[in-house]
Order: C-alpha cells, then sequence, then structure tokens
C-alpha cells in the first residue's frame, strides 16, 4: 500500500534536521505554497523561525520542541 506524504509530513521531515532551508527549497521539496503549510505546522505547535537573508529571501528552521 502506497503512503502519500501531506505537504506538513514533507515539510517536518525535511526540516527536524533543525538547519535552515531557503523558501526556494522549500518551495521545490514541499510545495510552491510552502508558506500555509508553514501557518498548518505553526498553530499544531510547531516552532518553526523565520529569518530574512536577502531582499525578498528568506530561510526556515524548526526549532526542538
Amino acid at each position: 500500500m502506497l503512503v502519500k506524504l501531506t505537504n506538513l509530513d514533507r515539510l517536518i521531515s525535511l526540516l527536524k534536521d533543525g538547519k535552515w532551508h531557503s523558501s526556494d527549497e522549500l518551495a521545490i521539496k514541499v510545495s510552491w505554497r510552502f508558506g500555509h503549510t508553514v501557518f498548518e505546522a505553526r498553530k499544531k505547535g510547531y516552532l518553526i523561525e523565520k529569518r530574512k537573508v536577502a531582499h525578498n529571501q528568506f530561510q526556515y528552521r524548526l526549532l526542538a520542541a
């Protein structure tokens, strides 16, 4: 049986290393609408940090719970 990962599953598995990940990487590996998935994750209690690295470029990481 094939299990389909949700965008939330993909986001958390990518960010769980605690390292910074670019918005470009999240758009490719999670969804081009990854911002909504970050919002969902935060609503579920995940602590996701965001930092600006250049004009209109951001990085995200998951903080240890």
